[in-house]
C-alpha cells in the first residue's frame, strides 16, 4: 500500500471510528483535521464510504439513528464510561457480554447533583452555551463539551475564554442555558479524552515537593515556581516547598529542569506524569 492508499484507509477508518461512537462530524472540521479539501471529503461520504449507514442532517454526518442501538451502544457505554481498558483487547462484546461482570465501580454518587447533570447533558446534546456558577464565581458563555468521569469523579469539560477547562459536578450550584449554540472543536474533543480532568481544573492547585540540598539555595534565595514558598527545611538540608498554579501542567517544564534534584510528594497525578514523560525522554536516547 502506498502512502496516499495509507493515509485514505486510516482516514475512512477513523471517520467510521467516530462515526460509530455516535459523533455527528461536520466537513469543516474534517478539513482541519485530516488537513483535506472539502472536495476530498465529499468524495468520501458520497463515494467511498456510499455503502455505509451514514445519512446527512443539518450539523454533519452522523450514523443512521436505528443502529445507536444494541452492540453499538453497549461498547460505546464501556468506552466512554472507561471500563472497555479493563478488558483485553480485541475482546468481541457481541459474542460474550453476558460473561462479564463490574462490581461496584468507584463512581461518585450523582444524586447529589442531578438536576445539575441533566441540565448540562441536554446543553451538550443541543451544543448550547450555558453561564454556570461554580464555587460562588460566574462562569459565563461556557462551551459544554463532556461529562466525564474521571477516577470516580464526575466533571464537566468546557472551554471558557477560550481554554479547556475541568469543573467538578458536585461544585456547581446554577446554570443557565443560553439561546446561543457553538460548534465543537474536534481538537479539544481529542484533548478531553487525552487529558486527566485534574490536568483541566478550573481551580487553583497545590504542589508540594521535596527540593534536594544541593540545590535549596536556589529556592531560598529566588523565587522559581509559582506562588513558591519555602515550608519548612529538613534536617539533611532539604526543603520542603509548596507551589500553587491554576493548571498542573503549566508547572511541568520547570518541573523538569531542576530533575532530579526535586522530587513531587503530591498530587500523585503530577508526580506520575512527570515519571511518565522522562522514562520516554530516555527512551528516545
Amino acid at each position: 500500500m502506498n502512502d496516499k492508499s495509507e493515509k485514505l484507509a486510516l482516514r475512512l477508518g477513523d471517520i467510521l471510528t467516530r462515526l460509530y461512537r455516535g459523533e455527528v462530524l461536520s466537513i469543516s472540521w474534517l478539513m482541519e483535521e485530516y488537513g483535506v479539501s472539502e472536495k476530498t471529503l465529499r468524495r468520501d461520504f458520497n463515494q467511498r464510504l456510499i455503502n455505509a449507514p451514514i445519512m446527512k442532517t443539518e450539523h454533519g454526518y452522523q450514523l443512521e439513528s436505528q443502529l445507536s442501538s444494541n452492540i453499538t451502544t453497549t461498547q460505546r457505554i464501556l468506552d466512554e464510561s472507561g471500563l472497555s481498558s479493563l478488558l483485553p483487547p480485541k475482546h468481541n462484546i457481541s459474542t460474550s457480554a453476558s460473561t462479564i461482570l463490574f462490581k461496584n465501580p468507584r463512581i461518585e454518587d450523582t444524586h447529589k447533583f442531578d438536576g445539575v447533570f441533566t441540565q448540562i447533558n441536554s446543553a451538550i446534546t443541543s451544543r448550547a452555551i450555558i453561564d454556570l456558577t461554580y464555587q460562588g464565581r460566574l462562569i459565563t458563555q461556557l462551551h459544554p463539551y463532556r461529562l466525564v468521569n474521571d477516577r470516580g469523579i464526575w466533571y464537566l469539560s468546557g472551554v471558557a475564554s477560550g481554554q479547556l477547562y475541568s469543573y467538578r459536578l458536585a461544585k456547581v450550584s446554577q446554570i443557565h442555558t443560553t439561546e446561543d449554540k457553538y460548534y465543537p472543536n474536534p481538537k479539544v474533543l481529542e484533548n478531553i479524552r487525552r487529558v486527566g480532568m485534574e490536568w483541566l481544573t478550573a481551580e487553583n492547585a497545590d504542589v508540594l515537593l521535596q527540593v534536594d540540598a544541593e540545590v535549596a539555595s536556589h529556592f531560598i534565595d529566588g523565587v522559581i515556581l509559582p506562588n513558591q514558598q519555602v515550608l519548612k527545611e529538613l534536617p539533611d538540608g532539604s526543603l520542603l516547598v509548596s507551589s500553587r498554579v491554576s493548571k498542573l501542567g503549566d508547572i511541568m517544564p520547570i518541573l523538569k529542569q531542576w530533575m532530579p534534584r526535586i522530587e513531587v510528594l503530591s498530587p500523585t497525578t503530577l508526580k506520575l506524569e512527570l515519571m511518565r514523560e522522562l522514562y520516554a525522554s530516555l527512551e528516545k536516547l
